[in-house]
């Protein structure tokens, strides 16, 4: 197994931070610390030079962009916030992206891979999620993916898809 993406969450509201960490363990191999507190997550930070943090920018005390700033100076980041008035200081401070709440999966699995190239590691192979069908006397399975969309019947369904399969 490779190593593991050392990951810092950073943000004071705990459904965000359970989401952060579903999304990572959707991933796989990362380890995630979470933080509602700022100067504790920053502590943290500094003595395990994590790979990817992950700070929101409206907190209580110090605010995401402060906390940016503040990062060592190799530390990737990627801001998690409710906010889109931030966007450019996030920018300005060489974010490798702006996750904006709510975010889905898809759209963190963007932010994280464009994370692991700027960090040099390599993208994460996601194994496309399936489903088993029955087809006469016959079970197929078909990659969620490829499903354009399904169409009810009356005793069946008809599955269209982007393949034409």
């Amino acid at each position: 197994m490779s190593d593991m993406i050392k990951c810092v969450a950073i943000d004071d509201e705990p459904l965000s931070l359970d989401i952060i960490d579903q999304f990572c363990q959707r991933i796989g191999n990362i380890e995630l610390k979470k933080f509602s507190n700022t100067i504790t997550g920053l502590d943290a930070i500094r003595k395990t030079h994590p790979d990817i943090v992950f700070p929101d920018i409206e907190m209580g005390g110090i605010n995401g962009i402060d906390l940016a700033a503040q990062l060592p100076e190799d530390t990737c980041f990627i801001f998690t916030t409710a906010y889109m008035k931030y966007a450019l200081d996030g920018f300005d401070l060489d974010a490798v992206d702006y996750l904006h709440k709510p975010f889905a999966y898809s759209r963190f699995q963007i932010a994280f891979s464009k994370a692991l190239r700027r960090i040099g590691r390599q993208p994460i192979k996601t194994t496309s999620q399936c489903i088993v069908v029955k087809q006469d006397y016959n079970s197929i399975t078909i990659p969620i993916d490829d499903i354009l969309y399904i169409e009810a019947l009356e005793g069946y369904s008809k599955i269209f898809r982007t393949s034409g399969d």
